[in-house]
């Protein structure tokens, strides 16, 4: 058969079309799309962000962070931040978000909800130097409790071994509220015709939320996850104000070190090199999520 011909009409619906999307696409190109080609050809070069004269330099820059035990540890705290933090996230507030979805308890589920939902909107910056002074080592109000009960002060942030670690903490508080509460939301479209059919066999409640809960809400869960991975890696308020990547480079993360060579030492060729690295992990990271997530999620 021949292929319909395209009318007048058909002509000037494709033109709104392409004029509807427009816009869209020009703040893609402009804001989305030149920057990471910029960054790309920036890696290739040395020099400094005031330098206009660059000299190409080819993959030296990517030879040099190879060749970088700093950076390795980079990588290293970085993945190891994500795991922890991503981890510990993803568990609580599937948890938390069960428990409020399944409360009958109005006003405790309200409290509750608003007490895990402010810290999400309160600043980072704010949240971190609250944490700081929480855990000073000699007037920070944790060690201050540990005294009370004879214990000793622990180091938070000033131990190579704990340092990271308090780090997570303070950012699942700040963002387990924002993630428990997407997560209830999918658990609010779940149909109560399958609980209380599971009710009327008797199901025990840990084969109801493995078998029933956690099925029903994959999407949300592998949506709450990729999202959660993406922004552990742009980690850089809480670095910057409570540790500025010490003690010995054990909480350095990939933006703060991107930071550190692009505008302390104006080495923007390692800066860019880094940054197309860490463009790279991530991408590679949200493509084994959706390859090895997409295939346990169940849709309705």
């Amino acid at each position: 058969m021949m292929a319909k011909k395209k009318t007048a009409e058909d002509r000037r619906n494709m033109l709104i079309g392409y004029a509807t999307i427009l816009p869209a696409i020009l703040l893609l190109a402009v804001f989305t799309v030149y920057p990471v080609l910029y960054l790309v050809r920036t890696s290739f070069f040395s020099g400094s962000l005031i330098t206009k004269n660059r000299k190409f330099v080819g993959f030296d820059n990517y030879i040099e962070l190879s060749q970088s035990p700093d950076f390795r540890q980079v990588l290293a705290n970085t993945f190891i931040y994500t795991v922890l933090l991503v981890g510990m996230v993803m568990v609580l507030a599937v948890l938390i978000a069960v428990w409020l979805n399944s409360s009958k308890k109005k006003i405790l589920n309200e409290l509750v909800q608003g007490f895990i939902f402010t810290p999400h909107i309160i600043s980072l910056v704010s949240a971190s130097l609250v944490f700081l002074w929480l855990m000073d080592p000699d007037i920070g109000l944790f060690n201050m409790v540990l005294g009370l009960f004879g214990l000793r002060p622990f180091p938070f942030l000033n131990n190579t071994n704990t340092a990271l670690f308090s780090m997570v903490l303070v950012m699942v508080w700040k963002s387990l509220g924002y993630y428990s509460l997407i997560i209830m939301a999918a658990l609010q479209t779940i149909p109560s015709e399958i609980y209380e059919a599971a009710e009327l066999d008797d199901t025990p409640k840990v084969r109801v939320f493995f078998k029933i809960t956690l099925p029903m809400i994959s999407p949300t869960i592998l949506f709450t996850t990729v999202v959660a991975t993406i922004n552990s890696f742009r980690i850089f308020d809480t670095v910057s104000v409570m540790t500025q990547g010490g003690p010995a480079n054990s909480t350095n993360t990939l933006v703060y070190y991107i930071y550190q060579y692009a505008f302390k030492f104006s080495k923007i060729g390692i800066a860019s090199a880094a940054g197309v690295i860490m463009l790279v992990f991530v991408g590679l990271l949200t493509f084994v999520q959706f390859g090895v997530g997409g295939k346990r999620v169940h849709y309705q």
